[in-house]
């Protein structure tokens, strides 16, 4: 019985906040499997849906593109970060915020954020599998029970670690590519490709390209931040860059192109109903199900990175601290977030990537990307947390183009201002401290 449960305990990953050895490093495929799971979610559907009521097909086409190679561009720095320093996104933000102000203001900015999507990833599975049930002949099954079922089943990889993961993704990223090649063609076969592809919304509808691309950037606003936390197991830099861009383009693209094409086809915007009509109801609540978990695991995973560096705890934690995370989810799922899902999305745009300006203002234009010059600070940055609130509320109400992306640029110009003006003194915090001081901290 001890043996099991040490054999157990030997495949829940442990570390969380502390460097990864060179051992334990993955192929740029592993990681970049978490990200195209991850992009094959409903979110990506349901924007979809929403675009192809206000755009052209070719131009919902042209954003996704845009939008997703802005975020991957993004990643690919914050990413390289942690494969340089083998940290997660919470502990990458130790120098450009400060240990303490990375654990007040960053981290429980993603821990929010996740725990949000959690909730709203949750509540759609929920939907989904209670739309199976009456397919089955099982009337009335009560939301809250199926928030509570998947939440737990979706919470058990993230519990394992990225190992698990990784296998969850392998195996069902080719059944969803599958379920949403199919659904391109028969919503074709059922609308009729020239409908769909020459549809031109009515002008008091239409969104512009800016609009689009704003929301598409919105969508994965978090994604921009949380690179690291999954980067940290790339071996080099050219495997970083490639499960980045090999990871969220393609498959966040075609996702979008899915949904809209769906939407048209059926001529029905609820993504439940949408793979209820494709002609193979069962199979497509169950697909359903499995992209909201594949998504729905690197929420809570995360999240749990995040919280743990909100309350400073050890690694050994890491499992019970998602746990935790989870139920709250699973929380906020009941409560009925998903509701809010377009004003979350609104929110999040603006306050979690200034975030990603300010750490990689300091790491590439500070630091100027070298390792050697990265180091933890004690106490409070000034300079990141001036420059994240600033971005954050300038985009939020004065936003030019896009408000992630303007919340990026402003942040990122003004840490490198007052860094260079301020940072070794009055904005510098309380000294500095070594990874390996931090890292005594968490055994």
């Amino acid at each position: 019985m001890m043996e099991n449960n040490a054999n157990k305990m030997k495949n829940i990953e442990q570390n969380a906040l502390s460097q990864i050895p060179a051992e334990m490093r993955q192929s740029w495929t592993s990681v970049a499997f978490i990200w195209i799971g991850t992009m094959i979610c409903i979110p990506m559907l349901m924007v979809g849906g929403l675009l192809a009521g206000a755009m052209t097909l070719g131009n919902i086409v042209i954003a996704a593109a845009i939008g997703f190679t802005i975020c991957a561009a993004i990643m690919v720095f914050g990413g390289i970060q942690g494969t340089d320093l083998g940290l997660p996104s919470a502990m990458c933000a130790t120098k450009a915020f400060g240990d303490r102000g990375s654990s007040f203001v960053t981290s429980l900015i993603v821990f929010v954020a996740q725990m949000g999507w959690f909730g709203v990833q949750t509540a759609t599975c929920a939907v989904a599998f209670n739309a199976l049930m009456g397919f089955v002949g099982v009337s009335n099954f009560p939301f809250w029970l199926s928030c509570v079922i998947w939440g737990c089943v979706m919470l058990f990889t993230a519990v394992y670690g990225f190992k698990f993961m990784k296998i969850l993704n392998y195996i069902a990223v080719p059944a969803l590519l599958v379920m949403c090649i199919y659904g391109i063609f028969y919503s074709i076969r059922l609308g009729g490709w020239e409908a769909i592809s020459s549809y031109v919304p009515p002008a008091e509808s239409t969104m512009s390209m800016a609009s689009a691309i704003s929301l598409i950037i919105g969508l994965f606003a978090v994604g921009t931040v949380i690179n690291a936390d999954f980067t940290r197991y790339a071996k080099d830099r050219t495997a970083t860059v490639l499960a980045t861009l090999c990871g969220v383009i393609p498959a966040a693209v075609i996702m979008i192109f899915a949904g809209s094409v769906m939407a048209r086809g059926t001529q029905n915007y609820d993504i439940s109903m949408i793979f209820a009509d494709l002609g193979a109801p069962v199979i497509g609540m169950l697909v359903l199900i499995l992209a909201t978990w594949t998504t729905n695991t690197s929420n809570a995973y995360t999240a749990a990175l995040a919280a743990m560096k909100v309350f400073s705890l050890k690694d050994s934690k890491r499992a019970i601290v998602t746990m935790i995370c989870g139920a709250i989810g699973i929380v906020i799922a009941i409560a009925g977030l998903a509701d809010a899902l377009t004003a979350f999305i609104n929110v999040l745009g603006a306050f979690v990537p200034p975030v990603a300006g300010v750490v990689l203002a300091d790491y590439w234009f500070v630091g100027r990307g070298n390792p050697a010059n990265w180091h933890p600070i004690k106490g409070v940055n000034w300079c990141g947390i001036v420059s994240w609130a600033v971005g954050g509320i300038v985009a939020f109400k004065f936003s030019f183009f896009s408000p992630a992306l303007d919340a990026i640029i402003i942040a990122c110009v003004l840490y490198f201002v007052l860094y260079k003006l301020f940072g070794k003194t009055a904005f510098a915090g309380r000294g500095e401290t070594t990874v390996e001081e931090v890292e005594e901290r968490l055994r």
